[in-house]
């Protein structure tokens, strides 16, 4: 009998349908909103669905990948839970989470000396069920370190975002989808982002729309000129996570 090699293809579908497996005997999957109509078109499920992981990539500081991927982590992050911020570059103030619209008595931030103890850091934090969202920077990642992840996010029905840096794209990924965030021109006077599906499980590649940030209120909202038209069978299957989302 030839043997599986854990690297190919074909394995690494077959693990990715045990966990679908594993999120269905568990019963229904919440899904939650950036508060942001036309970033949460671009997600699988309408959404960030929670026990998954998203990337955020970006091309240094300015690419927007950081600051979309912190408004949206605190939408999404589930009342009465944690908010774990792992800042390996040390670039996170109080003051500027409180401006952006934190609670920052629900806030944990770590500022790890190296990116194996910001892994560590992750790992038991995604685990954590008092834990509803993680949100870390990091620029090497193996694939076996992303699987973990990956397992603990899932196992605690946790949320966890990575920012790493564009160059990561062509690297594996356990990650429900990984969001390409580039600036763009000022857009009515509001910074603007393109957002763009660099891969995902469960909606074609290439789907892009501009992001802007409300800098008074701290949240995003869509320029709906640049918003993609949906297919009707991924306007049907969103419909049908909804509908399973609230035990139809």
């Amino acid at each position: 009998m030839e043997k599986l090699n854990l690297r190919t293809p074909q394995k690494r579908k077959i693990i990715e349908l045990q966990g679908q497996i594993r999120a269905w005997e568990r019963g229904s999957t919440a899904v939650f909103t950036t508060g942001c109509d036309a970033l949460d078109a671009l997600l699988p499920s309408h959404g960030v669905r929670e026990g998954s992981l998203v990337e955020w990539l970006g091309n240094g500081d300015a690419s927007g990948a950081g600051t979309l991927s912190l408004i949206a982590g605190r939408r999404v992050s589930p009342e009465g839970r944690r908010l774990v911020l792992i800042d390996t570059r040390h670039e996170l103030f109080a003051l500027s989470l409180s401006l952006l619209g934190f609670d920052l008595s629900r806030l944990v931030l770590i500022r790890p000396a190296s990116e194996r103890q910001a892994l560590w850091a992750c790992e038991e934090a995604l685990r954590c069920e008092a834990v509803g969202l993680v949100w870390m920077s990091i620029e090497r990642l193996t694939g076996t370190s992303f699987r973990r992840l990956q397992l603990a996010a899932e196992n605690s029905s946790g949320i966890g975002f990575l920012v790493r840096s564009a160059k990561a794209a062509c690297q594996p990924s356990w990650a429900e989808v990984r969001l390409k965030v580039q600036p763009r021109p000022f857009l009515r006077g509001s910074l603007c982002f393109q957002v763009e599906v660099a891969a995902s499980h469960g909606k074609p590649h290439h789907l892009k729309a501009n992001i802007m940030i409300d800098s008074l209120k701290g949240t995003l909202y869509g320029d709906t000129h640049s918003e993609n038209s949906l297919s009707l069978v991924s306007r049907l299957a969103v419909a049908t996570t909804h509908r399973r989302s609230a035990g139809a």
